[in-house]
């Protein structure tokens, strides 16, 4: 029995031609979604994109836009705090997606990630019954398990941390669990858009594998590869290596860490927030060269716990060995800066996917990875905010052992295209289901 047979009508699937609804709202929405766009109105389809002004500085919006040759349609100039953020998009979306049914045709909303503009973007086109595809489904944390953990701070309080141990652990799935609230809210937002989506685009096996743990519909899910696969191709420029050099003449030596820390759970804990910088001064007192990258959160924090004088000490003894600096406008300059780089040290996750296909070495600093098939792949090592000396000698040992390092390239190219061809796919057959339990009973 198919489902136009036990009378589950199809969200999207009529006579009506739909509109792509491209969301967009903060700089990694604008990076990933960008190629998803440009695909959608390559293949003729009415696309248009929407961005809720979640991020509205030109460094994290204006900039990517203009990059990424987009211009936004609507921007229901939605910022604030969380709560502000997703009661108004939800509010604001719900009612822009309601004009465009009625004057247009009907909706389909793509939402990435696990933003605060990707949850409440997803409970405006879940409230109305309208189609949702979930871009980056599945993203769920692997965290070590407490033994691993504890026998990575007993071997530095023994001074035997040994690399060749510590990178084997990260390759077996048995080490990691489940689980993490971490990040957060992340960990919440991809939840709830996974739970409405009537398609989750998956990037890797992983996420499918968690999705289907937690009871989706086979049928509602593709492994796709991830976007930001299409998106290097297009920020990778030899001018902006070029422009790299003539502003910093140091990132030559190719010595450089990149250091960025971001996530709520680390900027707005005292105790990590403190471990990650104790270990970034350690590294520098040590004779590496590190790229501080502030981001608004990491400002607050400094601010937040008294730490400025002591960056501006740090930055006036490091001189050169030290490059802090606001996020940059231009995300050409940034992978430049990237692939210059020794290593990467970052609670990032959209980083995480970037220096899998550039190459470079990564240290994620937190508990656990919501890209966890970066650390089972080899080349991603976690460094758990918990102590300074630990932090430092993971960052150490995998800077030393960098040129034996390697690791398989995890994301595929041309996603965008099979993400789209994966929607046309549905679009020409039964449409966009909603969810039902039918299936699971094969009825």
């Amino acid at each position: 029995m198919n489902a136009q047979a036990h009378g589950s009508t199809p969200i999207i699937g009529g006579t009506r031609e739909p509109v792509h609804v491209v969301l967009v709202g903060t700089k990694p929405d604008i990076i990933k979604q960008a190629p998803v766009y440009h695909e959608l109105v390559a293949r003729g389809h009415h696309a248009i994109v929407c961005h809720t002004g979640q991020h509205y500085s030109h460094n994290l919006s204006g900039s990517m836009l203009e990059e990424f040759n987009i211009r936004e349609s609507v921007n229901l100039g939605v910022s604030g705090s969380a709560i502000d953020v997703t009661s108004g998009v939800s509010r604001k979306l719900a009612d822009y997606l309601t004009e465009l049914d009625r004057e247009v045709g009907p909706p389909i909303t793509y939402a990435h990630g696990d933003t605060a503009t990707a949850m409440s973007g997803s409970l405006a086109a879940f409230g109305l019954g309208q189609g949702l595809v979930h871009v980056e489904a599945g993203l769920r944390t692997l965290s070590p398990i407490r033994e691993v953990l504890h026998e990575w701070h007993d071997r530095i309080e023994a001074g035997s941390f040994d690399f060749q141990t510590f990178k084997a652990q990260h390759l077996v799935r048995a080490n990691f669990g489940r689980g993490s609230r971490e990040p957060s809210p992340e960990q919440f937002n991809t939840r709830v858009v996974d739970a409405g989506a009537q398609f989750h685009a998956a990037p890797v096996e992983l996420n499918r594998e968690y999705l289907l743990e937690d009871g989706f519909d086979p049928k509602t899910i593709a492994v796709v590869g991830n976007s930001i696969v299409d998106a290097l191709q297009t920020g990778m420029t030899e001018t902006a290596d070029q422009e790299l050099l003539e502003r910093f003449p140091a990132f030559a030596s190719g010595e450089f860490i990149r250091y960025c820390v971001h996530r709520k759970e680390n900027t707005e804990n005292r105790a990590r927030f403190t471990a990650l910088m104790d270990g970034m001064e350690e590294l520098l007192e040590g004779g590496h060269s590190v790229l501080f990258i502030r981001l608004n959160g990491t400002e607050s924090a400094i601010d937040r716990f008294g730490m400025r004088e002591w960056l501006n000490e740090l930055e006036a003894r490091h001189g050169d060995r030290l490059i802090s600096t606001p996020v940059w406008d231009n995300y050409s300059h940034v992978l430049a800066a990237m692939q210059r780089c020794a290593l990467i040290a970052t609670d990032s996750g959209s980083i995480q996917e970037e220096v899998n296909v550039l190459g470079v070495p990564c240290v994620t600093l937190r508990f656990g990875s919501d890209r966890g098939e970066s650390l089972l792949a080899g080349g991603n090592f976690l460094a758990p905010p918990t102590r300074g000396d630990l932090i430092a000698e993971v960052i150490r040992q995998v800077f030393a052992h960098r040129g034996e390092i390697s690791w398989e390239r995890i994301y595929p190219e041309n996603a965008s295209t099979m993400l789209v061809e994966e929607v046309e796919a549905r679009l020409d057959g039964s449409g966009l289901l909603p969810s039902s339990e039918e299936w699971r009973y094969g009825l």
